[in-house]
C-alpha cells in the first residue's frame, strides 16, 4: 500500500492485494486486486482563501477486488461422473451406466467486485456545519451459474440422465446509490445543540442473467431489482356471474391452475400471456422487497444541552420496501384458527364490500399465494431512543472519592410511524415486540 500527501492539499492512496484460492483450477488460483483513491482539498487553494469553507475536499476511488466467497464449493471446475441408470440388451440382460453429471471448466475464475465512488466533504461556518455526500456503484461480475442456455441443448439428455453442462462465470449484479450526511453543532451560552441527518438511497439491478428459460420478457430477471417480489396481479374476487349454472367457471375466462376448487369469493388473477391459463408463467415483478436494505434509509439524531441537562433523541427510518402478508395470520385454510383479518371475508351478501377472500376448509391454494392482493409497504420511521441525562456539578459532589456522577432516564423503540404500523409491530408465532425503559446512574471514582 502506498499513500502520498502533498501539502495536505493533494492525496493519493494505492493498494494491491493478491488473493489465492484452492477452489479454482491450477493456473487460475491467484489474481490481482488493485484499488486507487485520489483526493483534492480545494479549500487549500489560494483562490478559496477567505471564503466560507474551512475544508472542502473531493475524492474519487476505484477498486477491482477478486473474491472466492461466492464460489460455494471446491472442485466446481471439474467434470463429474457417477454410476447410475440401466441399459437393457434385447430384454435378456442389462448393464449399469456411467453417467456424466457435469461438464468441466478449467477457466472458472474469481468473482470480480468492481467499484467506483466519488465524494465531497465540506466544513463551513467555523466548522460548526459539515456536509458529506458520495455516489457509489458496485458491480459483482462473474456470478456462477450452470450453463443451461449458453450451450447447445444436446449437452444434456434426460435418459439416461446425463449432463455435460459446466459451471460458468456469467451473472452480473449492480448496486448503486448515494449517501448524504449533514451535521451541525453550536453553543449559545448555557444552551448547546448538536444535530445530524444521514440518508442513503440504494438500488440494485441484475444487469446480466441467463433468462432464456422464460418464455415471456416480462418474467426476465435481467434489469430487475435483486430483491424483486414476484407474484400475480390480482383483479379482485370471482363473483357469482363468473360461474355457470353447473357451478363451473365460465370457459371464456382464464382457468386458474394454482390448486384447489375455484368458487365465488376466490381471488382472480390476470392472465399475463393470454394463453387462457393462470399459472407460474403469469407472475410479474410487484416491487422491491428491501432484503438488502430499504431503497432509502434515514437517520436523525438531536442533542440538546442546557447547563447540566442533556437530552438525546435518535430516529431511524426505512422507505420503499414491500412484503407479503403470508404467515398463518393472513393465509388461513383447512382447520386453522381464524384471525381478526377474516371478519371482512367474502360472502354473497358482502360481495361489494369484502376485503378478504371466502373462507374454506380446503387448502385455499389459489388464494394463499404471492400476489399484489397481499402486498404491503414496510416503510416506517421509528423513534429508536430518547435519553435524558443530568450531570451533577462539582459543587454538589465535592472533591471526595467520587470524581463524576450522572443519572439518566432512557427509552428504546418508543414510537413507530407507518401506514402499516399494526402489521409491522405484529409478530406471529414468535415473542412479541417490546419497548424498553431504563433508569440508571454512572459514577466515576
Amino acid at each position: 500500500m502506498v499513500s502520498y500527501n502533498y501539502a495536505h492539499k493533494y492525496y493519493l492512496d494505492a493498494a494491491l492485494a493478491m488473493p489465492w484460492t484452492a477452489k479454482l483450477a491450477e493456473g487460475h488460483r491467484s489474481a490481482v486486486s488493485p484499488s486507487f483513491t485520489l483526493g483534492w482539498n480545494i479549500a487549500k487553494e489560494n483562490f478559496m482563501q477567505g471564503g466560507i469553507f474551512d475544508n472542502l475536499t473531493i475524492s474519487a476511488s476505484y477498486s477491482s477486488l477478486k473474491t472466492d466467497l461466492d464460489i460455494e464449493n471446491y472442485y466446481m471446475y471439474l467434470g463429474t461422473y457417477q454410476s447410475g441408470g440401466w441399459f437393457d440388451w434385447n430384454g435378456l440382460t442389462g448393464f449399469s451406466l456411467v453417467q456424466s453429471r457435469r461438464g468441466g471448466n478449467d477457466d472458472l475464475a474469481f468473482i470480480k467486485r468492481n467499484e467506483i465512488s466519488a465524494s465531497i466533504h465540506a466544513e463551513l461556518l467555523e466548522r460548526s456545519l459539515s456536509v458529506d455526500a458520495s455516489f457509489f456503484r458496485s458491480v459483482m461480475d462473474g456470478g456462477i451459474i450452470t450453463a443451461t442456455n449458453q450451450l447447445p441443448n444436446y449437452f444434456k439428455v434426460y435418459y439416461p440422465e446425463s449432463s455435460f453442462l459446466p459451471y460458468l462465470n456469467y451473472n452480473k449484479d449492480q448496486r448503486s446509490g448515494f449517501d448524504l450526511a449533514v451535521k451541525y453543532k453550536k453553543n449559545f451560552g448555557d444552551f448547546g445543540f448538536e444535530g445530524g441527518v444521514n440518508m442513503t438511497y440504494y438500488t440494485t439491478k441484475a444487469t446480466q442473467r441467463d433468462d432464456d428459460g422464460y418464455a415471456d420478457a416480462y418474467q426476465y430477471r435481467q434489469d430487475k431489482a435483486l430483491d424483486a417480489l414476484w407474484g400475480y396481479e390480482c383483479l379482485g374476487f370471482y363473483q357469482q356471474s363468473d360461474f355457470g349454472e353447473d357451478g363451473k367457471l365460465l370457459a371464456s375466462l382464464p382457468q386458474p391452475a394454482l390448486g384447489g376448487t375455484i368458487k365465488p369469493g376466490d381471488l382472480k388473477y390476470k392472465d399475463q400471456n393470454g394463453d387462457g391459463i393462470v399459472d407460474g408463467k403469469d407472475q410479474v415483478d410487484l416491487g422491491k422487497g428491501g432484503w438488502y436494505g430499504a431503497p432509502m434509509t434515514l437517520g436523525v439524531n438531536l442533542t440538546f444541552k442546557y447547563k447540566n441537562f442533556t437530552l438525546f433523541m435518535l430516529g431511524v427510518g426505512g422507505f420503499g420496501g414491500h412484503a407479503f402478508k403470508s404467515n398463518s395470520y393472513w393465509w388461513i385454510s383447512g382447520e386453522n384458527k381464524y384471525s381478526a383479518a377474516v371478519r371482512d371475508r367474502w360472502t354473497p351478501e358482502t360481495a361489494a364490500t369484502a376485503t378478504y377472500p371466502r373462507l374454506t376448509t380446503q387448502s385455499g391454494a389459489n388464494n394463499n399465494t404471492n400476489s399484489d392482493f397481499w402486498i404491503y409497504s414496510t416503510s416506517r420511521f421509528d423513534l429508536a431512543k430518547v435519553q435524558l441525562t443530568y450531570d451533577f456539578p462539582k459543587t454538589i459532589i465535592g472533591n471526595g472519592i467520587v470524581k463524576a456522577l450522572s443519572v439518566y432516564l432512557s427509552g428504546n423503540s418508543l414510537l413507530t410511524l407507518a401506514k402499516e404500523r399494526k402489521i409491522l409491530e405484529m409478530n406471529v408465532g414468535d415473542a412479541p415486540q417490546s419497548r424498553f425503559y431504563n433508569i440508571g446512574a454512572k459514577v466515576t471514582f
